[in-house]
């Protein structure tokens, strides 16, 4: 019997009450690393003065979503702990996954807005190899359930970083904010970009049918809202990561197309590239 893909247990995970279950180039993260739904809630209250100099929740203008192509990722890294796992059926084999849902400044282009009220013990602890050590999050089974699968990294812990550096500054708990990460990370990969990501996974592709895939789900013009980076192995170019700049405050993720800005920052692969495979 063939064993269920990746995209269709996180959907049967989805899909379960929460009763059921009890599971960069401005972003530090990268280089850490490679040493080793609803209205959106009201900001909680932050001191005037937050700690170690960090930013004040809700005060932001937009938010960026950084997705990678994980089997890309992990040719340079293929001794982090989420590069481990070559199963061709997992999520992360033929879909874009969660870097990171990060509220942004206007103007601040090395995303250094963040540890919104983040005391210093737990900031000190922000480094790939101590992650793991920082603040548990409180996160629901289900919430985690989908987040593993989402986003893999989470074998590095990965959520624990970007909560604190990030989701800190959002205005909501931390089960809410990953809650709206996965599930903008689903709606995009059961879009026809994402069907179009999944079929030609292993295959070259040229940015220009990519990006028209994309124009077929939210509009006509929206490919040029879409930053593209690529990073070079085996002699060849791999499509990395995907950013969408969208407004704030975020809508539900079937609205994306409605949340879709315009990022200013240019991509850097050329007119064809790989999807590379697990």
């Amino acid at each position: 019997m063939r064993k269920p893909n990746g995209f269709a247990i996180l959907m049967l995970l989805a899909s379960l009450p929460a009763s059921a279950l009890t599971w960069d180039q401005g972003d530090p993260a990268a280089h850490w690393r490679s040493s080793l739904s609803a209205p959106p809630l009201t900001p909680a209250a932050v001191p005037v003065r937050p700690p170690s100099g960090g930013g004040v929740a809700g005060r932001f203008d937009s938010y960026v979503l950084t997705l990678q192509w994980s089997a890309a990722f992990c040719e340079t890294r293929p001794n982090l702990p989420e590069c481990g796992d070559r199963d061709p059926d997992r999520f992360s084999a033929k879909h874009l996954t969660l870097h990171g849902l990060w509220p942004e400044v206007a103007g601040d282009s090395t995303h250094s807005y963040g540890y919104c009220g983040v005391d210093d013990a737990t900031r000190a602890l922000d480094r790939g190899a101590t992650w793991c050590k920082m603040p548990a999050l409180g996160l629901t089974s289900r919430t985690t359930a989908r987040l593993t699968e989402v986003m893999p990294a989470v074998a590095s812990c990965l959520q624990n970083h970007e909560w604190y550096k990030h989701g800190s500054c959002s205005g909501f708990a931390a089960e809410e904010y990953f809650t709206r990460a996965s599930d903008l990370v689903v709606a995009i990969a059961g879009s026809g970009f994402g069907r179009f990501l999944e079929a030609n996974a292993g295959r070259t592709v040229t940015a220009a049918a990519l990006l028209a895939a994309f124009e077929r789900d939210y509009g006509a013009g929206s490919g040029s809202k879409v930053k593209l980076t690529c990073v070079k192995a085996r002699g060849a170019s791999l499509l990395s990561d995907v950013r969408l700049k969208l407004s704030h405050p975020l809508r539900p993720a079937n609205e994306l197309g409605r949340m879709l800005l315009s990022g200013g920052e240019a991509g850097n692969c050329p007119a064809s590239f790989e999807l590379d495979s697990l």
